[in-house]
């Protein structure tokens, strides 16, 4: 076999990666700048760093694991296809590869990989955006040729990733995966020196299968943060300790910046990798980071796995505004959050999600920064958690990704808000009204202040005169929402405020009706419960549920039956097919009663009808109904809504539901007949006969046969 020989210089490094690599690590000019080769490390002890944040401290994961590095010349490809590329010791500092004159045969480097290796290519000098096309392909066959297809999958190209100072002298890390081999091939359009291919080992810790998991939640002692009004809970982040940072590898001093914004990142590689990988993942990233590309430690200020999982990544604090090394220019002012994987196909884990949310949300609530809206950094105005591309010319973090910033935003937003109203909570309850140094007036809810005009606030059963006063600071520290209404959505229920109370309303119909119709406000239970309830808003015709017992009541005309629609008159009769829906207790209960519904219906003038499966059945000139006979004012309303069975005649037949005895009725009495008779009774002609309900035959009595 014909092997493509290396030039290896082994170097410890302090922590292999397993993982998926970062997209574009970008550091402002001078933000960090690497010390020299025998400078000494940052002074400020990691313990000291980790306790103060109260990330994991598990002393099997605090031993830091010595990754080694291979770097692998570059020679022609026709070299390579003929057998003649061997070349002894390294690549020479002071020759110069023509790339422009190599670009129908572009230059190829070979070397070994061991596990999940983290491999990237590397030059000196600076190169125009574009001119070098860099590419990498692997193979599981540790005898795969180098000098053809077979055994390697397919070539790939790498992304080109500028140093601190804005040259761009070398590509982002690729996680290629457990493979056996690693071959990258370079064409481009301009000469450049020293041309290597680093392939990282990231080495293995017992550690790494048994990673330890933080407490949520910690206090963020030790934070140097601007005041806030409420930062929502830390969630789980593992320490530098936890994947086995060697320290000693780290020559970049921590520098505190002014965090407003967050940049959401992906890796370059696999996206298949075990938890027990992560680790590995992550110390390959920041050995080539901090020693092949020289920027003294890793760029992400926290990285994200696909199960969930939240690491702390460039060294300085968690909870400290640290500048990363993740996005030029933008450094300074964010922090950068990258979660491992590439996601420009793939999906991303709903747990990974989850997890940038909460991060997010927390790091940015502990500098008084909110996820929701935009802000203005490095001359562009951006959205407060934004994706790298939105700052830089490139893919990350991904297509899938990118798409999930909308999610991660509200939910961030979201997670804020609710932070909010605990610190609010007990200090101004729900409900109540607020004024500010400049006299404005707003209700508190949730965490958010809702500003009023002085005539709603007296629907609410107050007086601005009496709202209480507050600092600018405690206004400040309440998330503006909407203005206040006199109609409010809470919690699937709709009110109409008036004159101290809640009227709770059937619908918007029973509102437009009512002539109570108006733009309407979302409130939390709690800021309405002081309210008491007052008469219900519903249209007549309607069926409610009491939210309480899950009795059904017909509504008329703002009374309610007092015996509950039962499924028999629900599924036989049109009342089946009347608008439903449902209403408080407090509400039920300020409706007066009226009697039970029987099917025997009174209406104006005098009229009557009987409820009968096809509707209301007209009973005029059949005499009158016997002083026991229990019936319903529906009026006109109610009469509106159930269709008419269709004519009227003087003589009126019915039967019972599933019956087939006929009847007349006469005088509030019913009369058994034969078919025959009733012919004879209507002229000769068979009468309609309307099927009534067992309820309402109940309501008369039962005469002789006629």
């Amino acid at each position: 076999m014909n092997r493509h020989p290396l030039s290896r210089t082994r170097s410890a490094l302090a922590t292999g990666v397993v993982g998926l690599l970062s997209f574009a690590l970008l550091v402002p000019p001078g933000a960090q700048a690497a010390p020299a080769a025998d400078a000494a490390p940052a002074a400020a002890a990691p313990a000291a760093v980790e306790a103060a944040d109260g990330t994991a401290e598990d002393p099997a994961a605090a031993r830091p694991v010595t990754p080694e590095s291979e770097e692998a010349e570059f020679v022609p490809a026709e070299d390579v296809a003929t057998g003649d590329g061997e070349a002894e010791g390294g690549a020479d500092s002071d020759e110069v590869v023509p790339l422009l004159a190599l670009e129908a045969e572009p230059q190829v480097a070979t070397a070994d990989a061991t596990g999940f290796a983290v491999v990237g290519v590397t030059w000196s000098g600076d190169v125009a955006e574009g001119a070098i096309v860099v590419e990498v392909r692997t193979s599981a066959d540790p005898e795969a040729p180098a000098d053809g297809d077979a055994g390697w999958d397919a070539w790939e190209e790498v992304s080109a990733e500028p140093a601190p100072d804005g040259t761009l002298d070398g590509t982002e890390p690729v996680v290629v995966g457990d493979v056996a081999r690693v071959q990258a091939r370079v064409s481009g359009t301009e000469p450049v020196h020293d041309l290597k291919l680093t392939v990282v080992d990231p080495g293995t810790s017992p550690a790494d299968d048994d990673v330890p998991t933080p407490p949520e939640g910690v206090s963020p002692g030790g934070a140097s943060v601007a005041a806030v009004s409420a930062v929502t809970p830390r969630p789980s982040i593992n320490s530098r300790k936890a994947w086995g940072a060697n320290e000693k590898m780290m020559t970049w001093k921590p520098k505190r910046g002014s965090i407003r914004a967050a940049t959401i990142h992906h890796t370059a590689g696999t996206n298949n990798y075990s938890k027990s990988k992560v680790p590995a993942i992550i110390r390959g990233i920041y050995a080539y980071h901090a020693k092949t590309r020289g920027w003294g430690d890793i760029g992400y200020n926290f990285l994200v796995d696909k199960y969930g999982r939240i690491w702390e990544g460039r060294s300085g604090g968690v909870t400290k505004q640290t500048i990363g090394g993740h996005a030029l220019g933008y450094n300074t002012n964010t922090t950068g959050i990258s979660v491992l994987g590439n996601y420009e196909n793939a999906t991303v884990s709903k747990s990974a999600v989850s997890a940038v949310v909460s991060l997010a949300a927390w790091k940015l609530s502990l500098h008084g920064v909110r996820a929701k809206g935009s802000v203005k950094i490095n001359g562009t105005r951006e959205q407060r958690i934004h994706g790298h591309r939105n700052v830089a010319q490139t893919a990350c973090p991904g297509r899938t990704l990118y798409k999930k910033l909308g999610e991660i935003r509200r939910r961030a937003t979201a997670a804020q808000e609710r932070a909010a109203a605990r610190q609010f909570q007990g200090n101004i309850p729900d409900g109540s009204f607020i004024r500010n140094p400049g006299g404005k007036v707003a209700l508190v809810e949730n965490g958010r202040k809702h500003l009023a005009y002085c005539s709603v606030v007296k629907h609410y059963g107050e007086r601005c005169s009496s709202a209480r006063k507050v600092s600018s600071t405690t206004w400040k520290g309440l998330i503006k929402s909407s203005r206040l209404q006199r109609t409010v959505r809470s919690n699937g229920r709709l009110f109409w405020i008036g004159t101290g109370s809640k009227r709770e309303a059937f619908d918007t119909a029973s509102l437009r009706r009512a002539k109570k119709s108006s733009s309407s406000v979302s409130l939390h239970p709690d800021a309405l419960r002081r309210l008491p309830y007052g008469n219900p808003i519903v249209r007549p015709g309607v069926i409610v549920t009491n939210r309480s017992n899950g009795n059904d009541r017909l509504i008329i005309n703002g009374r309610k039956h007092s015996g509950k629609i039962g499924n028999y008159l629900q599924k036989n009769t049109p009342l089946g097919d009347l608008d439903r829906g449902y209403l408080d207790r407090g509400s039920m209960a300020r409706l007066p009663n009226i009697g039970k519904t029987t099917g025997v219906v009174e209406g104006k003038n005098g009229r009557s009808f009987l409820l009968t499966t096809r509707g209301l059945a007209r009973t005029d000139g059949t005499g009158k109904f016997r002083s026991s006979t229990k019936s319903q004012d529906w009026r006109k309303a109610l009469k509106s809504e159930v269709p008419r069975s269709g004519g009227w005649s003087r003589v009126v037949a019915v039967r019972q539901n599933g019956k087939s005895q006929i009847y007349i009725l006469r005088n509030g009495v019913l009369r058994p007949v034969s078919k025959a008779r009733a012919r004879q009774v209507n002229g000769g002609s068979m009468p309609k006969v309307h099927v009534i309900l067992k309820v309402t035959k109940k309501q008369f009595s039962v005469g002789s046969r006629l």
